[in-house]
């Protein structure tokens, strides 16, 4: 999408989203499934976008949160669609006429399901979320048709101590046939115990880009760079303020930047007088506080070389990955995707 004087660009390489889905697939080996989380618009890059470059890839199954995306995503795609939120009380004719899988969360939602409809049952091994009780399961598969498979979700995998996965693992074997298909892991799970793989696991955050295992060098590639405009740059006097609430006071006259995008761009309030900013690969420090369009860095760092007006500077990239640029807001990388680019620019590399 090309935006005329965008303030902000989002380059997605959809080259990186294939070899990241075939670098998992190689985890698993043939003999399981990788499926692609595409929920929330493509973690934030775009259904539209990454739902072909999985398939290029050999991606055939696709989650989802809600109805409402599976519905955007039938338009795209002929492969299997699952929607992680269940089966809506009175929304059985839309996922039989788009032939769409529930995962059912619920014993009410397992006795609704029709026969002629396939359906994932989620048993909750410890998240307290969504889920079946597992105490249920075995009861209710004497009740009801065998479903496409069993699911469960991994509270802390993405945590080198595993021992909460193991807990889980165990306790979700204890009620999951093993005649009928399985899937545990999340991408975090992916990287743990290939004995969790089973018959299929489902990608996520690790098909985007950040670090499935943050104690461990990043095994993904990036997909994407975000970068900003600097509208002006000007001299901020010794002793004057940046910002709303004057958050920032300069102690020596210092150049700045200003540059496009704030809040309403995802750029969390968060980052104020926290994040940093790239260019030529030196950190320039976001000074005082985010606003809805615009934000503050300081130059003094590339004094010897600044950069000007019209000028664009790293957020996201070869400087700065996204899970860095969330450790400035006390967040994670899953957030910032899902956040970043609403008005963006967006450059897609093929």
């Amino acid at each position: 999408m090309m935006s005329l004087g965008a303030c902000s660009r989002l380059t997605i390489n959809r080259s990186a989203l294939r070899e990241n889905y075939r670098f998992l697939k190689s985890k698993v080996g043939a003999g399981c499934d990788v499926a692609s989380v595409v929920k929330a618009d493509g973690y934030g890059l775009g259904i539209d976008m990454v739902v072909p470059a999985f398939e290029e890839a050999g991606c055939t199954f696709f989650y989802v949160a809600q109805l409402e995306e599976a519905m955007i995503l039938r338009s795209l795609t002929p492969h299997k669609i699952a929607v992680l939120g269940g089966l809506p009380a009175g929304c059985e004719k839309e996922f039989k006429h788009l032939n769409l899988i529930p995962v059912l969360n619920t014993p009410d939602e397992v006795a609704r399901c029709p026969d002629d409809i396939k359906s994932i049952w989620h048993i909750d091994t410890g998240m307290n979320r969504l889920g079946l009780d597992p105490e249920n399961v075995p009861e209710l598969l004497k009740s009801r048709p065998a479903p496409l498979s069993l699911m469960t979700h991994f509270s802390s995998s993405d945590e080198p101590d595993q021992t909460p996965s193991r807990k889980q693992v165990e306790l979700f074997d204890s009620v999951a046939p093993k005649s009928i298909p399985h899937s545990l892991c999340n991408s975090a799970g992916i990287f743990r115990d290939a004995s969790w793989h089973r018959q299929q696991v489902r990608a996520g955050l690790a098909l985007y880009g950040p670090n499935p295992t943050p104690e461990t060098i990043n095994p993904m590639r990036p997909v994407v760079d975000l970068s900003a405009r600097i509208l002006q740059t000007k001299t901020a006097k010794a002793g004057s303020t940046v910002g709303y609430n004057r958050t920032h006071t300069f102690e020596r006259d210092t150049q700045i930047a200003v540059l496009g995008i704030g809040y309403a761009d995802g750029f969390h309030r968060a980052g104020s007088n926290k994040s940093v900013l790239y260019w030529n690969g030196v950190a320039c420090p976001l000074v005082g506080r985010v606003s809805m369009d615009l934000v503050a860095v300081d130059l003094s760092p590339v004094a010897a070389n600044p950069p000007h007006e019209g000028d664009w500077m790293e957020i996201i990239g070869p400087h700065q990955d996204a899970d860095q640029l969330a450790a400035s807001w006390n967040t994670i990388g899953y957030e910032v995707l899902t956040s970043l680019g609403g008005r963006a620019e967006r450059v897609i590399i093929s």
